[in-house]
């Protein structure tokens, strides 16, 4: 079971990333990747 949880987390770190990736790219000014940056730190990135 915790193979399978780890390989789980791992796919949803990989698509938010992906997620995270494609809004930066699609970000038409600086301050809007500032804002998505943010909000991903805030909610993406974990805390240890």
């Amino acid at each position: 079971m915790n193979m399978l949880n780890r390989y789980r987390s791992r796919r949803e770190a990989a698509r938010r990333t992906r997620a995270i990736e494609r809004a930066l790219n699609s970000a038409n000014t600086p301050a809007l990747r500032e804002e998505i940056l943010s909000i991903a730190d805030r909610y993406y990135i974990p805390r240890f």
